[in-house]
């Protein structure tokens, strides 16, 4: 670590620690932080108005990339609870969960109950992939897991935690069974279910719906692609016949262009999906997007859409209305 960086971290953890406990009264609020827009929605859902919610990163933000502010140290200093996602995906937060911990404030990461039931998925030998939220069935165990956090924090409004976190895995069980049955439908070739994105995010989707996944970078944004990365992505598109490859909207896309580019040099018909994946971070709030269910939904309609392949209606026990952009086709 540079002495300009080393110098931030301390100032940063200065802060911190001159900052004075907050006492929690009766009548306030559980204050919560959540980091990432993932984890801000979770939060919203299981919580509801219980709970006094900060989130940290907004729309389109990369949680690999984001470094803590003085404002965001401030705010998880007094929270009550912080819920993170974990398995290093915030990597510029390490140090300051560790201070956290020291002053007795609870830090939650939401990947927890996904490692402890054996569900995650690893990039190479003892790295696991930290985007564990692009199955459903992980969200459901993840919902389940900060409700018990929730309840244990927050005893008076443990059954408000716990009923909200019961209706929203049965949500999440339905759009899970939705998508499978979409993404491997009999219309969709299985040679053909190949998801070419800008890095390695979508392996657990691809687990969930049946697809195989090819990121140009790795699980981190962190490190840009090589030339020989994009060439390598451009031979299997072109060995492959893949028509179509995904740019995702917390990462440019001059790399996802750049295999394009190489593949059509080597004479393949090859084009970017008719619109962009949700990765890493979400949209808005108030955007379709910006939803957990939302983004899911999103997603396989998009990829679906790009490769011209049909779209079960949804079910309506999801409570979701199509904007018109994903509606037709």
């Amino acid at each position: 670590m540079g002495k300009s960086k080393r110098w931030v971290l301390l100032l940063l953890l200065m802060t911190l620690m001159l900052m004075p406990f907050g006492a929690l009264r009766a009548e306030e609020r559980l204050r919560v932080v959540a980091t990432t827009t993932q984890a801000a929605d979770l939060a919203r859902i299981i919580g509801g108005e219980r709970i006094a919610l900060t989130a940290l990163m907004g729309a389109g933000v990369d949680p690999h990339l984001y470094k803590p502010t003085e404002s965001d140290i401030a705010a998880m200093n007094s929270a009550q609870v912080v819920i993170y996602s974990g398995l290093n995906l915030e990597g510029q937060f390490e140090t300051v969960f560790a201070a956290l911990g020291q002053r007795a404030i609870r830090t939650y990461a939401l990947s927890a109950p996904v490692a402890d039931a054996g569900f995650l998925l690893e990039e190479e030998v003892g790295v696991p992939d930290p985007h564990f939220w692009f199955d459903p069935r992980n969200w459901a165990l993840a919902a389940e897991g900060l409700a018990a956090v929730l309840a244990e924090s927050d005893a008076a409004n443990a059954d408000f935690y716990r009923a909200n976190a019961a209706t929203y895995t049965a949500q999440l069980e339905a759009l899970y069974d939705w998508g499978l049955a979409a993404m491997t439908d009999a219309a969709i070739p299985e040679e053909k279910r190949v998801l070419v994105t800008s890095h390695d995010a979508f392996q657990y989707f691809g687990d969930a719906f049946g697809w195989q996944v090819r990121g140009i970078q790795g699980i981190s944004t962190a490190a840009e692609a090589s030339v020989a990365d994009i060439q390598a992505v451009a031979d299997l598109v072109v060995s492959e016949g893949i028509s179509v490859i995904f740019v995702e909207s917390s990462v440019p896309r001059a790399t996802i262009e750049s295999v394009v580019a190489a593949a059509q040099a080597q004479g393949a018909s090859v084009k970017v999906g008719v619109r962009e994946l949700y990765s890493d971070a979400m949209g808005a709030p108030e955007d379709f997007g910006g939803s957990y269910m939302g983004m899911i939904t999103h997603n396989i309609i998009t990829i679906l859409h790009s490769f011209g392949y049909p779209v079960p209606p949804l079910p309506e026990s999801l409570g979701l209305a199509l904007p018109e952009e994903l509606q037709g086709r």
